[in-house]
C-alpha cells in the first residue's frame, strides 16, 4: 500500500496521465485554424503564380522574387517578433500578428508590379512566421504532458488544409473573379481571426512574468546549445524543399503535363497529403520518438522527389504521387515542431521554435529561389527535383541526431 501511495505522489506520474480540459482543447482548436489562416495567406500566391505571370509578363524567376520576400518576412516574424511574446505575451503578439496579415493582404490585392507585391508580401511573411512560432509554443504551454507532441504537431495540419482548401475555391473562383477577388478574401478570414484570438485564447502565458530568464541566450546556452544548431540546420535544408515544392507545386505539375485547372488540383491533394501525414505522425508522436519519424518521412521523400520528377504518369499518376509527396514532406517536416518544444522549456520556448525556423528561412528563401532559376533554364524536371535531395537527406540526419537531454519539462 505504501507503494501505491507513493506512486500515486509522483509527480511525472500525474502528468503522464493529466486529461485534457475543455480549455485546452479549445485553444489547441483555434491554433490550428490560425494556421490554416496562415497556409492560405501563404500558399495562395503559389496558385495564383500562373496568372500573374500571364497578366505582368514576368518569368518564373522573377517572380520567385515575391515568393522569398514572403519568407525573408517569415524570418524576421520568428527571429525578431516572436521572441517579443516570451516577454509582453502570446496573445497581444498572435493577434497584432494576425492584424497585419490581414491588412497587408488588402494592400497585396491592389498593386500591379513584382516589386510592390514583393514589398508587400514581407509584412504577410513577418506575421506569418511571429504567429508559427508562437501557437506552437501556447499548445506546447496548455497540453498535457503526454499529448504535447501530438498538440504542436496536429496544429501544424492546419496549415495544409488552409492550403488545400484555398487551392480548391481558387481553381473555382480565378476564372470567375480574378486573382485580386482571391487576395481579399484571404485577407478577410485573417481579420475575422483577430476578436477570436482576443476573446480565447489565455493572456496568463507570458513566462518572463515567471522570472526565468527569457531571449536567446538561454536558447544556445549549456547543453541547448548543439541541439538548437541541429534544429537549424535541419530546418534550412528542410525548408529548402519544403518551400520549393509549395512555391511551385502547380507549376511542376504543369510541367509535367497537366493543364493548369487540374494543376491547382494537383497542388490541393499534395496538401492533402500533407494533413493527412502530419495528423497521422502527431498521433505517432505520443507513442514513438519524434526525431526518428521525423528523420524516416524526410529521407523517404528524397525517394519520392527522384520517381515525381522522372517517371512520366497518367493524371491519376501524378495525384497519387502528390498525395504521397504531402505525406512524406511536410508530415515528416512538422514533426519538428514538437521535436523543438521537447528542446526548450516554456520561458524561452517561443523565442526557441522562433529561432529555429526563423533561421530555417533561410533555406525557405533560397529553395523557391533555386527552384525558379531551374525552371527558368529548363532544366528537365527530373534534375530539378534532384537539386533537393542532398539537402532533405541533411535534414534527415540532422533531425535524428537531436539529444533527448536537452528536453524540457515544461
Amino acid at each position: 500500500m505504501a507503494f501505491v501511495s507513493a506512486a500515486a505522489r509522483d509527480p511525472s506520474r500525474d502528468a503522464a496521465q493529466e486529461p485534457w480540459s475543455g480549455k485546452a482543447m479549445a485553444i489547441v482548436a483555434l491554433c490550428f485554424a490560425l494556421n490554416m489562416a496562415d497556409g492560405m495567406d501563404l500558399l495562395v500566391l503559389s496558385f495564383i503564380a500562373p496568372s500573374l505571370q500571364n497578366e505582368w509578363s514576368v518569368s518564373p524567376a522573377q517572380l520567385a522574387i515575391v515568393f522569398s520576400a514572403g519568407l525573408a518576412g517569415m524570418a524576421l516574424g520568428g527571429l525578431g517578433v516572436a521572441p517579443l511574446a516570451d516577454r509582453f505575451g502570446r496573445r497581444r503578439m498572435v493577434a497584432l500578428a494576425m492584424g497585419l496579415m490581414a491588412l497587408a493582404m488588402v494592400v497585396s490585392a491592389y498593386t500591379h508590379s513584382v516589386a510592390q507585391l514583393a514589398l508587400v508580401r514581407f509584412f504577410v511573411g513577418t506575421g506569418i512566421g511571429t504567429v508559427l512560432a508562437c501557437i506552437a509554443a501556447i499548445a506546447a504551454r496548455v497540453a498535457p504532458r503526454k499529448h504535447r507532441n501530438f498538440a504542436v504537431g496536429v496544429l501544424q495540419a492546419g496549415y495544409p488544409i488552409g492550403a488545400m482548401l484555398t487551392g480548391f475555391i481558387t481553381a473555382w473562383a480565378l476564372p470567375l473573379f480574378g486573382w485580386r477577388a482571391i487576395l481579399l478574401g484571404t485577407a478577410a478570414v485573417s481579420a475575422l481571426m483577430v476578436p477570436v484570438i482576443l476573446a480565447v485564447l489565455p493572456g496568463g502565458l507570458d513566462a518572463g512574468a515567471s522570472g526565468q530568464k527569457t531571449g536567446i541566450g538561454e536558447v544556445i546556452s549549456g547543453a541547448r546549445r548543439a541541439n538548437s544548431i541541429r534544429l537549424w540546420v535541419a530546418a534550412i535544408c528542410g525548408f529548402m524543399a519544403l518551400y520549393f515544392i509549395t512555391s511551385w507545386i502547380t507549376k511542376l505539375s504543369i510541367e509535367a503535363g497537366l493543364p493548369q485547372t487540374q494543376a491547382i488540383i494537383a497542388s490541393a491533394i499534395y496538401n492533402f497529403g500533407a494533413f493527412a501525414g502530419t495528423v497521422a505522425m502527431s498521433i505517432a508522436g505520443t507513442h514513438y520518438d519524434v526525431r526518428r519519424l521525423c528523420s524516416v518521412l524526410l529521407a523517404a521523400t528524397a525517394g519520392v522527389f527522384l520517381f515525381f520528377g522522372g517517371v512520366s504518369m497518367p493524371l491519376w499518376g501524378v495525384l497519387i504521387s502528390a498525395f504521397v509527396m504531402g505525406v512524406t514532406l511536410q508530415g515528416g517536416f512538422n514533426m519538428l515542431y514538437p521535436l523543438a518544444a521537447q528542446v526548450y522549456p516554456d520561458a524561452v520556448r517561443a523565442t526557441g521554435i522562433g529561432w529555429a525556423f526563423g533561421i530555417g528561412r533561410i533555406g525557405a528563401f533560397t529553395g523557391p529561389l533555386l527552384g525558379g532559376w531551374a525552371l527558368g533554364q529548363h532544366w528537365p524536371l527530373v534534375g530539378i527535383f534532384a537539386l533537393f535531395c542532398g539537402p532533405l537527406l541533411i535534414a534527415a540526419a540532422s533531425a535524428v541526431g537531436v539529444s533527448r537531454d536537452g528536453d524540457a519539462e515544461r
